[in-house]
């Protein structure tokens, strides 16, 4: 197997689904509001808070609030989050390439 497990720190993150999803969301759609995504991974708002807390502590996301008719907060994916992220898909497509198409199609008689 080759080196495509060495994950960087700030890959290693993405190792929780949650955090996964928030990122593959915000990758896609580069900013989202709080509320929107909470009903979207169905978080409470408290683990919501805290996998957002663990992406912002890595600079991978930032949180800012929009003043219109009621406050919001809106999540970003940051530059070098999107840097990360596209390179953790990368290694994971590679990983995925190297399973040898028999076991994928045994897989499918059982």
């Amino acid at each position: 197997m080759s080196d495509s497990l060495n994950l960087s720190s700030e890959e290693r993150v993405f190792q929780s689904q949650p955090r996964f999803s928030i990122m593959y969301l915000l990758f896609l759609k580069r900013k989202i509001g709080f509320i929107e995504l909470k009903e979207l991974l169905e978080l409470t708002p408290g683990n919501l808070d805290h996998h957002l807390k663990k992406l912002e502590d890595a600079g991978l996301v930032k949180n800012r609030r929009v003043i219109s008719w009621r406050p919001l907060v809106v999540v970003e994916i940051t530059t070098e989050g999107s840097a990360i992220f596209r390179k953790y898909i990368v290694k994971l497509r590679s990983l995925l390439e190297e399973i040898p198409d028999r076991l994928l199609h045994d897989a499918e008689k059982e």
